[in-house]
């Protein structure tokens, strides 16, 4: 047939012209295009293929900025369990230099009361009586520790000075400007060597001892280390 034939089902348009047979669907041809378009697009767009990538990469980061942490918090744990065995390590050395001053303590007051009743004698060392400063050398001698031989040296060339609140049995206590000198006991009591006419005895820190104290040291101390705060 010479003319066409134009036939219309389910919306598709069929020519039949010259023996030749097109089907056309309103839309889908222009779909295809505009998807076919986009398509384009997306793949030209720089970036556009980096989803996956970009992904992988933050994850990647994620786990590095997770073990950075990790690995800070684990330096510090170790850093926190050096300092703790460090700080136990001193406080014992320091609990056992107080614990062999206090025994060398022990020795000078133990050779101390064992001169109760013996006489007071100026200048006198132990063959037949003490002064105050000749008792306290020969008690702290029998413990391995060499004082000078008067008060007032005693005081100020033994170290360290001690506060009153923190006295120690076996502290030296000292009176009348320095002109006397006691060993402490605890409990505010003291041994000592009074004067011309007494005996060596034990007296408490009150009353004319009191009014009259200068201070106090400690024979034989060595000093304690300090407890760390830091590693470095």
């Amino acid at each position: 047939m010479s003319n066409p034939l134009r036939a219309a089902a389910c919306g598709a348009t069929t020519l039949i012209a010259g023996g030749a047979l097109a089907l056309t669907t309103p839309g889908i041809a222009e779909a295809r295009s505009l998807a076919e378009t986009m398509e384009g697009s997306q793949l030209h767009r720089p970036g556009a293929l980096a989803g996956p990538q970009q992904r992988v990469h933050t994850s990647r980061v994620a786990l590095r900025n997770k073990s950075s942490l990790r690995n800070r918090n684990s330096r510090g744990e170790r850093h926190a369990r050096m300092l703790a065995a460090l700080q136990r390590t001193i406080r014992k050395q320091r609990a056992q230099m107080i614990a062999q001053w206090d025994r060398k303590a022990q020795r000078a007051i133990q050779h101390a009361l064992r001169q109760l009743g013996r006489p007071y004698v100026w200048g006198g060392t132990g063959e037949s009586g003490y002064d105050c400063s000749g008792l306290v050398q020969a008690a702290w001698r029998k413990a391995g520790v060499r004082l000078p031989r008067v008060s007032h040296d005693q005081y100020r060339r033994t170290e360290p000075k001690i506060a009153r609140e923190e006295l120690r049995p076996g502290d030296l206590v000292f009176f009348n400007s320095l002109g006397h000198v006691g060993m402490y006991l605890g409990d505010q009591r003291f041994v000592h060597a009074p004067r011309t006419g007494r005996n060596v005895s034990i007296d408490r820190l009150k009353g004319w001892y009191q009014s009259r104290y200068v201070g106090a040291v400690r024979p034989g101390w060595r000093p304690l280390p300090e407890i760390p705060t830091k590693l470095w």
